[in-house]
């Protein structure tokens, strides 16, 4: 039997415009399932979007495991990484008009109020609700997006490349802004996730010298690819290892930056393991549960701990401007690419290891 799950308004005020009473499909958490939905209205400042590309995020890999540690709106769309074309503008939108191909910021609610709204720092507002979790996302062939969430696609980027803004985003803000990398300074990426590759590309292009990228046995593949492209050295290795492999770079007293991309807490002891004093950990990778370790280490070394959440308007022009220019690469990290009805096969790829990024195309290639 179809089960069919009514639109559900995003919190913006105003009217609608009208759609016509027909549904698509698109990927829901309770379950987590393929349903049909009804194709969303358009609040007056948003657009209709027909989703091109929606990269499968390991978040979304933690909600399909019931991993999560953050609250969800069940039931909800998945996804928040994700490009496509305008189809539809509401009738305030003037900067758009359908046909454009855009990408989309993933805080899809804010307050608009707040100090931190009004200091630009929006992605931190107390009431953001972001795609995928807080709102319905974008594993659907169509959804309504604000116009200030969106950006163009530059001509000649694929959309498939394009969705892959989000990820980068992240990584930039965490290597570029928040760890603050100097010409010549010692990095370690712990982690070679999606995140992670792409923070050691962005740590290369700030000057890192020597890069390190950790990861464990089973990620044998990922580490001969940060290895060929983007770092000095990437070595799996489990902790015992990976505290004797800090005595091989530099004076051997640590790194100047770590940046902790691991989907788990243990990730973080390992960062203070390595530092050096007075050096800088940047956590990007999100970790449930307890930590189970002291951090009276942190303290001795006198270490600043950083954390990295999401992005804001700046970042994804200069992230747009540098994976147009090819400064940034997404197409190694691209390993599968599915039709949305083969939504499982990619994230068990992701869960076990056997893809780097899986993307879905809901509105086929």
């Amino acid at each position: 039997m179809r089960e069919f799950l009514p639109a559900k308004l995003s919190a913006f005020g105003g009217s609608h415009v009208s759609q016509p009473a027909v549904v698509h499909h698109a990927l829901v958490k309770r379950g987590v399932e393929l349903r049909e939905v009804d194709v969303p209205e358009v609040p007056n400042d948003s657009v209709l979007l027909r989703v091109g590309a929606v990269g499968i995020c390991g978040s979304e890999v933690h909600q399909y495991l019931n991993e999560h540690s953050w609250a969800v709106n069940i039931p909800v769309i998945l996804g928040h990484e994700f490009a496509g074309e305008i189809e539809q503008v509401g009738v305030n939108v003037t900067e758009y008009a359908p046909g454009d191909r855009v990408v989309s910021e993933t805080a899809a609610s804010i307050c608009g109020r707040c100090a931190l709204c009004r200091s630009g720092r929006y992605h931190l507002c107390p009431e953001r609700k972001g795609f995928g979790y807080g709102r319905d996302g974008a594993m659907t062939q169509r959804i309504d997006v604000p116009a200030r969430c969106l950006h163009r696609v530059p001509d000649g980027l694929p959309l498939d490349q394009a969705a892959m803004c989000e990820p980068c985003c992240v990584a930039y803000h965490a290597t570029a802004i928040h760890a603050d990398i100097k010409p010549g300074m010692s990095v370690a990426v712990l982690g070679c996730g999606p995140i992670g590759l792409l923070c050691a590309q962005v740590a290369k292009l700030c000057g890192a010298n020597p890069l390190v990228m950790t990861g464990l046995s089973v990620d044998a593949s990922r580490l001969a690819l940060a290895r060929e492209h983007w770092v000095d050295q990437a070595i799996a290795v489990d902790r015992d290892d990976l505290r004797a492999a800090v005595t091989r770079f530099g004076d051997g007293m640590g790194f100047d930056v770590v940046i902790d991309a691991v989907g788990a807490n243990a990730g973080l002891r390992d960062a203070v393991d390595i530092v050096r004093p007075a050096g800088r950990i940047v956590k990007v990778g999100w970790g449930p549960g307890a930590m189970n370790f002291s951090l009276d280490p942190l303290v001795q070394k006198a270490v600043t701990l950083q954390g990295s959440f999401s992005h804001h308007w700046l970042l994804w022009e200069r992230v747009l401007h540098m994976l147009a220019t090819r400064q940034l690469e997404v197409d190694p990290i691209i390993t599968a690419r599915l039709p949305i009805d083969r939504w499982r096969e990619g994230f068990e790829a992701m869960h076990q290891s056997e893809a780097i990024k899986a993307v879905l195309l809901p509105n086929g290639a």
